[in-house]
Order: C-alpha cells, then sequence, then structure tokens
C-alpha cells in the first residue's frame, strides 16, 4: 500500500518560509557590500539560500526592494548599541560622550564604510538606495538622539535652546562626531580601528563644540 505523504502544518511553513526570507535578507546585505549593487543578480541569492524568483519580488518587490531591506536590517543591527545607551545617568557631558563613543565605534565598523562606499557608488543611478542608507544610518541615530535632547530643554539648566528643534541638535552632534572621522577612514587616511585615546580627542572634541555651541544660541537668543 502506498505511504501517504503528510504535508507539513501551515504554522511550519509560514516559519520557514520567514526563516528563508530572513536568511535570504543577510546573504543579500553581505554581497551588495561585496560586490556592489550591479553585480549581484536575484539568482545569485536564490542559490545560496533557496525560494524562487517569484517569492523575492511577490515579499520585496524585486532587487532594489530587497537592496533597501538588507540596508534598513544592517543598520538596525548596528543601533541597537545607542538604543541600548541608557544616557539619563551621569551629566550631560558624560551622556553625550557615551552616546558619541557607541556612535563613532558603529560607523568606523568596516561593514558601515562598506555600506557607504556602496552608496557613494551607486547614489546616482539609484537614489532611492542611497536615501535608504542615509536614513537608516546618520538620520536613525539622530532619531535615537533627539527625545534626550528635548527632555533637558525643558531644564533651562542644561543650557539647551530651544530655538532649535532637538532633532536639527540632535543631526548636527551626530554630524560633529561623525563626518570628518569617516570621510578620513572612507579614503583610508586613518588607520583603523583608531586608538582608545584618538577616539576620545574626537568625542571630546565633539562634544565641547557641540555644547558651547548649544549655549551660545541660547545666551543670544532666548529670553533671560
Amino acid at each position: 500500500m502506498p505511504q501517504q505523504q503528510v504535508e507539513a502544518p501551515p504554522g511550519n511553513r509560514t516559519s520557514k518560509g520567514a526563516l528563508r526570507l530572513r536568511d535570504l535578507t543577510a546573504v543579500a546585505a553581505e554581497l551588495f557590500l561585496e560586490r556592489g549593487f550591479a553585480s549581484v543578480a536575484v539568482d545569485d541569492l536564490i542559490a545560496r539560500v533557496g525560494g524562487s524568483r517569484r517569492n523575492v519580488y511577490s515579499h520585496f518587490g524585486g532587487k532594489e526592494g530587497l537592496f533597501i531591506e538588507a540596508v534598513e536590517q544592517l543598520c538596525a543591527e548596528l543601533a541597537r548599541p545607542l538604543e541600548a545607551l541608557n544616557l539619563g545617568e551621569g551629566s550631560v557631558q558624560e551622556a553625550l560622550s557615551a552616546f558619541g563613543h557607541q556612535l563613532l565605534q558603529a560607523v568606523l565598523q568596516p561593514r558601515t564604510l562598506e555600506l557607504h562606499r556602496l552608496m557613494l557608488a551607486e547614489g546616482k543611478r539609484f537614489p532611492a538606495l542611497s536615501q535608504a542608507v542615509l536614513q537608516a544610518g546618520h538620520f536613525r541615530a539622530a532619531d535615537i538622539l533627539a527625545p534626550w535632547i528635548e527632555a533637558h530643554q525643558a531644564t533651562p539648566s542644561n543650557g539647551f535652546s530651544t530655538r532649535l528643534p532637538a532633532q536639527t541638535l540632535a543631526q548636527q552632534f551626530v554630524n560633529i562626531v561623525v563626518m570628518e572621522a569617516q570621510l578620513r577612514a572612507l579614503a583610508g587616511l586613518d588607520q583603523l580601528p583608531l586608538s582608545a585615546d584618538r577616539m576620545n580627542t574626537i568625542v571630546n572634541s565633539a562634544v565641547t563644540t557641540f555644547l558651547h555651541g548649544a549655549q551660545a544660541i541660547r545666551s543670544s537668543h532666548d529670553p533671560d
């Protein structure tokens, strides 16, 4: 008597499908960083992970959608240490210093630098890809810091002006910490990883510059 084939329960099929999509996104991120967007074919990804072109296009809408999903997941992974920081403890200077150190470590990781090289290489042809990198990277870091700044704007003694939105101040701090260090790393001017002394110098300078600027805005414009 022929043996009847038992079909996997729907829940198992759904779970396996979710795992495959997660694996596909992870593999896609690594291949995009290694080869560039144009050099990665959907068939290359399917060959490594399994599945079908139909599944890729139905879930992501195509390779560009898969790239954006991969970038967002990679940046979310890099942002987790920032999200886990407890900025409520210690002084304003200590909190900004802790955030700055964690941010600098994230942006100088090899995968982050490769992601920005990819953004520069593909940005003209695929602006949505560059926008995804920027949104999930620098803008996300500012989103994490902004609520903390907004809370401190409510206390005049903290020295934060209310004439600029917290989001603007947060973005300025991220830029001060990141811009020069990341550009030097991308250009190969600095040997990585940076020494602890060099990291401290960058972050301390950024914190001092940022706080002096915020206090200057307050003293020039805010009412007594």
